[in-house]
């Protein structure tokens, strides 16, 4: 009986070893090689301000590829397990503009960013029916979480926050709105956000 429970006790402990690797390879997957780095910096040279899932495409890379190769004073990350806390943050943002992919059609929802809180009953976590962009998030399926702001001309930059799957696709982002260059005030609100994440543990290190 012994010897069969530690024959049990080694298999849970092979399995868990084999689970713990695949789930870094897979993490390191949505990792940008140094060569995929300087093909998405490239990229970026010569098409400021392009949204990542456009440089996804025109790339034919995992949009979490794409982020994990810019530059980084440009790009910041975190794991999904924070969600809470970056969001709780972004909810001091005056409005921003949801961007959602589903296939090949886009959503694109202008709202304040409400509070979320766990469900007790279930997975979801919920986003308190106060503004247009309210719902049920499974951020415990998330893998990454990504600040970018993306340089322009003439100091105008796209700023947001970029959520992703275990696979590198996005599930939403949220980005600063305004025809025009948003006030300082509000800046200074997105940069708070960009130095939260930046002070978790990076996804992929350091760019």
């Amino acid at each position: 009986m012994l010897h069969s429970l530690h024959s049990r006790l080694a298999m849970i402990v092979l399995a868990l070893g084999c689970t713990l690797a695949a789930e870094q390879a897979a993490a390191e997957s949505l990792c940008a090689t140094p060569q995929q780095t300087q093909q998405i910096r490239e990229f970026y040279r010569n098409n400021a301000m392009t949204m990542p899932v456009i440089a996804s495409r025109k790339l034919k890379l995992p949009e979490a590829v794409v982020v994990s190769g810019l530059p980084s004073e440009q790009a910041a990350s975190a794991p999904g397990k924070d969600f809470l806390e970056i969001w709780d943050a972004m909810t001091r943002w005056k409005e921003v503009t949801f961007l959602i992919m589903k296939g090949s059609n886009v959503f694109e929802v202008l709202s304040g960013v409400g509070k979320a809180e766990r469900s007790k009953a279930s997975a979801y976590t919920n986003i308190e029916y106060v503004h247009p962009m309210r719902g049920h998030l499974r951020p415990d399926l998330y893998e990454s979480i990504y600040a970018v702001s993306l340089p322009g001309k003439d100091g105008e930059a796209a700023r947001g926050i970029l959520f992703y799957d275990a696979q590198g696709e996005s599930v939403f982002g949220a980005f600063m709105s305004g025809d025009t260059t948003p006030p300082a005030t509000e800046l200074a609100k997105f940069d708070e956000v960009m130095k939260l994440v930046r002070s978790r543990t990076p996804v992929c290190g350091v760019p």
